[in-house]
């Protein structure tokens, strides 16, 4: 899914606590020791809703709007097992853009540059952005990934995990600390930074979903709020396909 600041990667492995002798004969309480990042991932698992969950799903369709500054419009998006996704967007002001991948080919169609197939770096960002089942496959899709340490995301205490994709994308991961949850994603694509904040997290259908999604970059913001997710719904693979030149 449904539902986008610079970093490097850097090593920060969790070492053993070493304890001061007591002066007064009592111990003296340990820290809280630094989980792995599997640790941390095993966790954002388990928040969501567990393996045996996320493998269960096969279709999800989610409906809402895509919030900017300008104003509003409506908000779709479709998910299909193991890597087919489509988004519609429809605006007052711009009319109906489309963003979609069927396996083979990712695609976009909008008003103002029309239909084109993507490449490159976008289409690998895509297929991991709205891969149904995305929670069990991060060790996958970012093969090299390391803890720098605990931030403060509003008033919670988050892990920050900074990772790599096969491609060279970087990207830096934040899981509350408390929750386990994903609650903030920067990921730097074709130079510009896009900040993601997950939050409203419900459950649907067994597993728990971010239903307000916003997303920042330097010149720009919006938001998806979602108001209805629905799991199962036969969608047929078509529906992802590019859409016939006129």
């Amino acid at each position: 899914m449904a539902c986008l600041s610079l970093f490097v990667v850097a090593t920060a492995i969790a070492q053993g606590v070493q304890h001061k002798p007591a002066t007064d004969g009592q111990s003296t309480p340990a820290a809280t020791p630094i989980p792995t990042v599997d640790q941390i991932l095993d966790k954002y698992v388990q928040a969501v809703g567990g393996k045996a969950e996320i493998e269960k799903l096969t279709t999800r369709i989610m409906t809402g709007s895509l919030v900017t500054p300008g104003g509003s419009a409506t908000l779709e998006v479709y998910e299909k097992a193991p890597n087919r996704f489509l988004v519609i967007i429809d605006s007052p002001a711009s009319g109906i853009s489309k963003n979609g991948f069927n396996g083979a080919v990712a695609w976009s169609q909008n008003s103002q540059r029309g239909l084109r197939e993507m490449s490159g770096p976008e289409v690998e960002n895509f297929k991991r952005e709205y891969d149904l089942h995305r929670e069990i496959r991060l060790r996958e899709f970012y093969p090299k990934m390391s803890l720098k340490g605990r931030e403060k995301i509003g008033s919670r205490e988050a892990y920050v995990v900074e990772a790599t994709t096969a491609d060279g994308l970087a990207e830096v991961m934040y899981f509350d600390a408390g929750t386990g949850l994903l609650a903030r994603r920067d990921v730097t694509l074709q130079g510009t930074t896009l900040q993601t904040h997950l939050e409203d997290y419900k459950e649907a259908d067994g597993v728990k979903l971010p239903f307000t999604i916003r997303r920042a970059r330097a010149d720009f913001s919006f938001t998806y709020k979602f108001d209805e997710v629905k799991h199962g719904i036969v969608i047929q693979d078509s529906k992802f396909d590019k859409p016939a030149t006129q």
